[in-house]
């Protein structure tokens, strides 16, 4: 290829490109003409040979997609093993081993072994299942690839396989072709192309020869066909400028590939729990080791003929194995899937396990704008005559609504009457129709079948009383003139009464232009000179809103003109008087149930972003509908190009300061959340393009679209809106704070009691005189696989908070393990030691004699246990008080869990075999079982005072101290500190907008 000189070239990266990076690809959208399109690729109008093209697939390769590296099962498997807390547990079950086959209690070893290597199985299975989908979204890029290519080959129009296609290579579309690469156009007839799954706009785009801008995105490059679209109607032929890697979905592919995956903090938090723990229980089982070596036992187990290192090691791996939480893995995935459960519910599909926490800690949610945020049904908000302005009601295809004037007066009769006359101007230029089907439930639901803004005129005339079935019979179609990006505008032929009249629909600028007068007073017989002025300042005014105004005209035709040869060029004939009815303005209105939804998002500390490929305008006024903007940067909408421009700092302060952004391309998306992420947000991003997979795998959380999305965007996200809706990320959000809450009150109920265990069995044997350890082997894993997960799910099973969605989002840094729950887990494990000690010691000395070991160990066993109970009942409120109807009431799975736990400690006690041989102990007698419950209740009790006490009097007292220590981490002060009441700003109107009172305005 020769050199391209002074051709424009593009910016491109996979990684925050902005706009400073120099790179040598040719912008092919911006040279001059068709002929410097062929110097360029060296090619004339014959095409190329197939010795060039042979030459050419050497040096540019196949017309593929490079697939993916695919990650081995091995080292999946290592992925899901690699984590600090399966490290302890396997070493666990090492030692499980190494008793089962050297130790008397071999039985107790197996099972204890059995049950650790179960935990981990379960652990990698579900991991290996819920993870590792980039894979497949690759692969689904590429099935969108065409199979087979027309080309001119030698002089001859030939079909060849897609792959074998090579810059320069001339090939042929029409209607219903999947375009096989990209391409500049060098000849068109009324080619039009869907472009949605890169640009995100549903409207077919019509193509032209003519070059553009080069910073112009890809929705506004009409002179070029991008691989794997689809033609609709149409024909053309163009001259191949990309393939492979190189074309836009090859760009695409390889930035689903190189972005990397982010990882959710609960993960992060997850690692350095295990880190703790496994310091901690490190710490302690080597105390426990040299314990036994030296302390009060050393003499004992050298009477007993016991090698005293052995049995010292020995005591040490039990209290090792008794601090490690080995169901609290379980527990977290389970805890994980209800969420997931719950969500799918609501119409949002999880694929990743992990994300169900990171939605409780969005701070930022970037979401498209047609289909999420707005219905995807473009509707006849306003129409206006010479005379007068009209409203329209009702949203949707649904032909329900009045139409009003600017005071929301219905309008009269004769009013209507007029409007009905304007709209079969548009009804009669309309090549779309209302189709009436059934929803799911059986209710009424009406679907536009053609170009959505058409049908938008149709559901206006049906609410003005228009039967079209009967229109249609009554003026019959004679001719047309098709819509062309070219002239803008459509007309059609029809007849009645033996009269022909021209129907002309299109742009008003257009229009206004050839149009010689205008219906005057709201009456179509009569006229007068057209007011230009009136017309443009009106579509001008119209426009500004955010609609899309169309101008609706008339004009009469002869009988004698061959409907045949019916040119464009007619209307601007000097004797045709083109007569301007009206405009109607057009508007793909904001779904009813996202307004509270984003006003529920900002009362919760979430800002929503607006990412689109809709005009500025158009997208600006939206999302002030939306209450998107706020009144500080009302007017801030920043396109693609400007971003591309951007220096780094320039642009993360851009993406902070502005919530509208227009004319984006796949780049700019990924530009946004990596910027967003550099200031410490966490942020989702929507999409349902191709274009819309790199950046869906760089947000926090991916969400695709389930009904209009792409099977890559959905590959690549990591959550799917079964209905499309904006609304359903917010319940998604609420539900994502509570898994965040009751992982918080699982680790909160989990930790005191293993910690109790482990010292519980410390201090026995560091004090000879106990007789014995209080708790055994088994019994401390009974506790840590059974019990603790059994009351753990009852945790995972609690409601939402109410006031879960008033909460500023929670610090993406936030620990899991942090003030509160090492606060918790000392002040509550003190008193479990004590009570397990303390009964164990009680039933050594009364009644007189003492009960034998197995019923002390029965006595302190079943105090735990029942300590366990009493205490889950105080976590299920973290910081309220758990005196409450709500805790009666409020959770279901509290009483099965508490019957099951209770339930199976009197099998436990009273079934022979299984209390003596199995768990080694007895039942416990009624002095036993009043003690149990007395020591329930007061830690219950201690619990809810504590509550009441420390966090809101004695903490705000150390909390000085402590963040002088810098051990209080500074709160996230994201959107609140710009609307909420409490902040520095003075604008009334701005708080209310975070609480959710302001209205939006139409």
């Amino acid at each position: 290829m020769p050199d391209a000189g002074d051709a424009p070239y593009d910016t491109r990266s996979m990684s925050l490109p902005t706009g400073h990076e120099e790179d040598k690809t040719i912008k092919w959208h911006a040279l001059h003409d068709v002929q410097e399109v062929l110097d360029q690729l060296s090619v004339n109008d014959k095409g190329l040979t197939s010795a060039q093209a042979e030459t050419r697939i050497h040096e540019y390769g196949y017309n593929r997609l490079t697939p993916p590296k695919k990650v081995p099962l091995w080292k999946k498997v290592w992925d899901q093993i690699n984590n600090i807390l399966i490290y302890i547990l396997l070493v666990a079950a090492a030692f499980s081993i190494y008793f089962a086959v050297s130790g008397d209690d071999a039985t107790d070893a197996w099972i204890e072994f059995g049950l650790i290597i179960g935990v981990i199985f379960i652990n990698v299975l579900i991991g290996l299942i819920q993870e590792g989908k980039a894979e497949k979204a690759a692969e689904a890029i590429k099935a969108m690839l065409s199979a087979k290519a027309t080309v001119l080959r030698d002089g001859e129009k030939i079909s060849i396989d897609s792959d074998l296609l090579v810059p320069g290579d001339i090939i042929y579309l029409k209607s219903g072709d999947r375009v096989p690469a990209d391409a500049r156009m060098i000849y068109v007839n009324k080619l039009q192309v869907q472009e949605s799954m890169l640009t995100g706009e549903s409207d077919p785009v019509s193509k032209n020869m003519l070059p553009v801008d080069a910073k112009l995105g890809i929705g506004d490059r009409k002179c070029m066909v991008y691989s794997a679209t689809m033609c609709t109607t149409g024909e053309g032929t163009a001259v191949v400028c990309e393939t492979g890697d190189s074309a836009e979905i090859g760009r695409i592919s390889q930035l689903v590939s190189s972005v990397e995956k982010t990882k959710t903090n609960l993960l992060v938090q997850l690692e350095i729990l295990g880190i703790w723990i496994a310091v901690f229980v490190v710490i302690i089982a080597l105390g426990a080791f040299f314990l036994g070596m030296f302390g009060p036992f050393k003499d004992i187990w050298e009477n007993e003929n016991k090698t005293v290192w052995e049995q010292a090691f020995k005591n040490a791996v039990a209290i090792a194995v008794a601090m490690i939480p080995e169901g609290l893995p379980a527990v977290v995935t389970i805890t994980l899937a209800l969420g997931v459960t719950a969500m799918a519910r609501q119409n949002a599909i999880i694929r990743q396990l992990p994300c169900v926490e990171t939605l409780g800690s969005l701070t930022v949610i970037c979401s498209d704008k047609t289909g999420t945020l707005t219905k995807n049904e473009m509707t006849v908000v306003a129409v206006r005559s010479a005379k007068s302005h009209f409203d329209v009601t009702g949203i949707g295809y649904a032909p329900k609504g009045d139409f009003v004037d600017r005071e929301k007066v219905p309008v009269r009769e004769s009013q209507l009457a007029f409007i009905k006359d304007m709209l079969e101007v548009g009804t009669l230029c309309n090549n779309s129709s209302l189709v009436q089907t059934t929803d799911v439930t059986g209710g009424e639901k009406w679907e536009a079948a053609g170009n959505p803004t058409e049908a938008a005129i149709l559901v206006a005339g049906k609410k003005a009383g228009i039967d079209t079935k009967t229109l249609y019979d009554n003026k019959p179609l004679r001719g047309s003139i098709p819509f062309e990006s070219d002239h803008k505008f459509m007309a059609t032929v029809n007849e009645s009464n033996g009269i022909l009249t021209m129907n002309v629909k299109g742009a008003a600028d257009r229009l206004i232009d050839i149009c010689k007068d205008q219906v005057t007073d709201d009456d179509m017989k009569k006229r007068a000179p057209i007011d230009k002025e009136y017309w443009q300042q009106a579509a001008s005014e119209l426009s500004s809103r955010g609609l899309r105004v169309l101008a609706l005209c008339v004009t009469g035709i002869s009988k004698s003109l061959d409907m045949e040869s019916l040119e464009p060029a007619y209307i601007y004939k000097k004797e045709v008087t083109l007569t301007m009815v009206g405009l109607v303005a057009i508007l793909d209105p904001p779904r009813e149930e996202c307004i509270p939804s984003i006003n529920e998002a900002h009362t919760a500390g979430i800002e929503v972003k607006m990412i689109t490929g809709d005009h500025a305008q158009t997208a600006l006024a939206i999302a002030k509908m939306l209450n998107i903007v706020d009144k500080t940067n009302e007017h801030i909408v920043y396109t693609g190009p400007q971003l591309d421009e951007m220096t780094r700092p320039e642009l993360e302060d851009a993406v902070m300061k502005c919530n509208v952004f227009a004319r984006s391309s796949p780049e700019n998306k990924i530009q946004i959340v990596q910027a967003l992420q550099a200031r410490h947000q966490v942020s989702s991003m929507t999409g349902d393009g191709v274009n819309d997979a790199p950046a869906l795998k760089a947000a926090n959380i991916g969400v695709a679209m389930g009904i209009t999305g792409t099977d890559v965007s959905k590959e690549a996200s990591q959550m799917v809106l079964a209905d499309d809706n904006f609304a359903t990320i917010i319940v998604a959000v609420r539900e994502g704070r509570r898994v965040w809450d009751n992982l918080r009150k699982i680790l909160i109920f989990n930790l005191p009691v293993n910690l109790a265990q482990g010292l519980s069995v410390f201090i026995s044997l560091a004090f000879s005189g106990l007789g014995g350890v209080p708790l055994t082997a088994i019994q401390v894993l009974y506790v840590n696989m059974i019990t603790s997960v059994t009351m753990g799910l009852m945790l995972a099973a609690e409601p939402a908070e109410d006031t879960i969605m008033e909460r500023p989002p929670r610090r993406p840094n936030k620990r899991l393990l942090g003030k509160l729950v090492l606060w918790k887990c000392l002040f509550v494990s003190v008193q479990m030691v004590a009570a397990v000690i303390g009964v164990f010691k009680w039933a050594q000395i009364w009644p007189d004699g003492g009960y034998s070991i197995k019923k002390r160990r029965g006595e302190a066993f079943t105090v735990l246990i029942f300590m366990e109970i009493a205490f889950s009942f105080t976590t299920r409120y973290l910081k309220q008080s758990a005196f409450r109807k709500e805790m009666l009431t409020g959770n279901k799975w509290a009483y099965v869990s508490i019957a099951t736990v209770a339930g199976l400690q009197f099998l436990i006690l009273y079934v022979p075999g299984l209390n003596d041989t199995v768990f080694e102990v007895e039942g416990i007698n009624g002095w036993q079982w009043l003690r149990v419950l007395i020591i329930s209740v007061i830690l219950f009790l201690v619990v809810e005072l504590e509550k009441a006490l420390v966090d809101p009097l004695l903490f705000p007292m150390v909390k000085p101290l402590l963040k002088k220590l810098g051990l209080v981490t500074p709160r996230y002060e994201g959107l609140r500190s710009r609307y909420s009441e409490t902040s520095d700003t003075e604008d009334p109107e701005i708080a209310k907008k975070v609480n959710g009172k302001s209205e939006p305005k139409l």
